[in-house]
């Protein structure tokens, strides 16, 4: 477990969704259910991903089962929903097949083995990035 620090927060702190991910990671990993600190980071990433995109595959089934109400501006709307909806999901479709490569990756390399490089694959640089932007997509889900 020597391939990251998890922060600890004080109790009475508001918990960040990196501190969310972080707290689900280790409970992953000392349960046993992870190889890895990395790949527990993945694994509860990639599940929140797929949470969201329920969520919001439910909303989309709601708001397309609704008759057109006759006002041209609430109908209106109602389209500009459905439509931002659809891209939604197709974001989170492409953070879930990130999230895939980024825990296929976490779970290959090990917590012993060194992390290969090369065409194709997620450097620490942009495994940060990918997830600080899923925790940014948490966070504003949590707002």
């Amino acid at each position: 477990m020597s391939e990251g620090i998890v922060p600890l927060r004080r109790r009475g702190e508001k918990q960040s969704a990196l501190d969310r991910v972080d707290s689900a990671a280790v409970q992953l990993l000392a349960t046993g259910q992870a190889t890895s600190l990395q790949a527990a980071r993945a694994e509860v990433i990639l599940a929140d991903l797929q949470a969201q995109r329920g969520r919001m595959t439910t909303v989309l089934a709601d708001m397309r089962s609704r008759e057109p109400t006759g006002d041209a501006q609430v109908d209106e709307a109602n389209t500009n929903l459905v439509t931002a909806i659809n891209y939604g999901i197709v974001q989170i479709d492409l953070f879930i097949a990130r999230a895939q490569i980024f825990l296929a990756e976490a779970t290959r390399s090990g917590p012993n083995q060194p992390k290969r490089g090369g065409s194709g694959k997620l450097h620490s640089g942009a495994e940060w990035n990918f997830c600080l932007t899923a925790a940014r997509m948490a966070a504003d889900q949590e707002r």
